[in-house]
């Protein structure tokens, strides 16, 4: 199942100290919009891979993401791979992700069940590229179509 969330803003910047306060910004949206049901919702703090936002009421991890590049590629970039080590689609422990990609602001999001992304992964031959900070990760992209954006 994937859905497409609306909301906030975000400001474009290639350098990572402003793309890792980009990414607090989105897991805080996020917070806050998931808190609207589930009130209990709280993200995750400090260095933890396996997930950004819990969600107790259900018992849901999220996974948050954001990308620039989508809007201009039609293309997410799930990584799987940093500085040659397993990472993000390998080693997360999310039921759930949700990835923005309006370089403007939270208002395009896809939402998709973990389960479901990594059987995509599984069943088709995504396009496997470098990419992230300085190209030292490696992902799938996967064509926004793919996705049921309704």
């Amino acid at each position: 199942m994937t859905k497409k969330m609306s909301g906030g803003k975000m400001k474009h910047n290639g350098n990572f100290t402003q793309d890792l306060k980009f990414s607090q910004e989105a897991e805080e949206y996020t917070v806050n919009k998931l808190k609207e049901k589930w009130p209990k919702t709280k993200r995750v703090e400090g260095n933890f891979k396996g997930y950004d936002i819990v969600i107790p009421e259900e018992d849901w991890k999220i996974e948050v993401k954001l990308d620039r590049k989508t809007l201009i590629t039609d293309n997410l970039f799930i990584e799987y791979e940093s500085r040659k080590h397993p990472s993000g689609i390998k080693t997360t422990t999310a039921d759930w992700w949700f990835y923005y990609y309006n370089p403007e602001d939270f208002k395009e999001c896809i939402r998709v069940e973990t389960k479901t992304l990594k059987k995509m992964i599984e069943n088709k031959n995504f396009k496997e590229v470098p990419g992230g900070d300085k190209d030292s990760s490696w992902g799938y992209l996967i064509p926004i179509g793919e996705f049921d954006t309704k």
